[in-house]
């Protein structure tokens, strides 16, 4: 009898090991992922609109499948009545203030701010508007809201579903336990919706998109293109 349990207990100890050895080599998809758009924040008053998007991102920027050191990024549109003024915007983030001029872009028709910053931490930001050419304008203010008003899959769990969802396509990459290109991730909003955008880039900067829930995380649409991002 006591043969017999210790003949049990070994064989469960090897099936253990075994078990766990399979889950730790495992491919981390996460260390080959280039950009991660985490968060969007959206506000409007009267014709003024500020779209924030925040998270983190290589640089250089190149989707050339190679993944390269990243940074941490916060993103500021601005659209508004009158493109003819300079603009500026004050606003506090992670209980510090900041203040700057935005560029304007003349293709997009949009007024811009890009900043290495710390990922925020709330739920909504509030920005002050002003005329950079004229004090005594009238200050329009903004608050910008987050779009995640629910709890949406994180990074990992995400990838996970899109890699469960799609395996013949993530297997194509992965040779040896190592990811052959890069992964962009970007938070969309539509609707009241939010989803993923989840594009496989190969060495060559063929691209393969996937449209992601990014509650489920149930893959809604895919896209396969020659073009790089």
């Amino acid at each position: 009898m006591k043969k017999k349990l210790c003949y049990a207990f070994i064989t469960l100890l090897i099936l253990s090991t075994v078990l766990f050895a399979g889950c730790s080599q495992q491919t981390d998809l996460t260390e080959y992922v280039s950009e991660y758009r985490s968060n969007i924040y959206i506000g409007t008053q009267d014709k003024y609109t500020v779209f924030v998007t925040c998270g983190t991102r290589e640089y250089p920027y190149c989707a050339d499948g190679t993944p390269a050191n990243k940074s941490e990024l916060f993103d500021v549109v601005l659209t508004v009545p009158d493109n003819t003024r300079t603009y500026k915007i004050n606003f506090t983030l992670n209980e510090k203030n900041y203040e700057a001029e935005l560029a304007f872009d003349n293709v997009r028709m949009i007024h811009t701010y890009s900043q290495t910053l710390p990922q925020p931490k709330e739920t909504s930001i509030s920005f002050t508007i002003f005329d950079a050419d004229d004090p005594e304008a009238e200050k329009i203010n903004v608050t910008a809201e987050s779009v995640k008003k629910e709890t949406l899959l994180g990074l990992k769990d995400l990838l996970s579903c899109a890699q469960k969802e799609n395996k013949q396509l993530f297997s194509s990459f992965i040779s040896h336990k190592k990811f052959n290109g890069e992964i962009y991730v970007r938070l969309l909003w539509e609707n009241d919706i939010c989803y993923y955008y989840v594009g496989l880039i190969d060495k060559n900067g063929k691209t393969y998109a996937l449209l992601v829930d990014a509650k489920s995380g149930k893959t809604i649409a895919t896209h396969e293109s020659e073009d790089t991002i």
